[in-house]
């Protein structure tokens, strides 16, 4: 049973270029919160970094002042359904981490969601704060 728990999908180098600008396209500091079903990153953007992660979805949430702005980046599968969508969820952290304190059941359902050889790994994203 604890050769199960040992099961994880590789993790994947994903190149970010994020930008945060204002409704005018100003750029704008802001403090921004990326996670995965198996990461989570802050940064200070806009910022060129490496978000290390399992391939699958990629939220981000920014915050400059009284300015907010969001992003989802859901990665495409062939065998999209909605169970893969719960875990690679923002959600699917949370859901992922209870579940592998109790079972190796999180991460053996994280493995059989992702296709690695299918994820982009260089993003350049823009947030648009309002």
């Amino acid at each position: 049973m604890q050769s199960c728990a040992t099961l994880q999908p590789a993790d994947v180098e994903i190149k970010i270029n994020l930008l945060t600008v204002d409704s005018n396209q100003t750029p704008l500091d802001a403090v921004c919160n990326l996670y995965s079903s198996s990461s989570k990153l802050d940064v200070i953007a806009p910022k060129k970094f490496v978000f290390v992660s399992q391939c699958s979805s990629i939220n981000i949430i920014c915050k400059s002042g009284q300015l907010t702005g969001e992003y989802g980046v859901i990665e495409e599968q062939s065998n999209t359904s909605a169970g893969n969508f719960i875990i690679n969820s923002g959600i699917g952290y949370i859901f992922d981490r209870a579940i592998d304190a109790v079972t190796p059941m999180g991460s053996f359902i994280n493995l059989m969601s992702s296709d690695e050889g299918d994820c982009i790994t260089d993003r350049d994203i823009t947030i648009v704060l309002e």
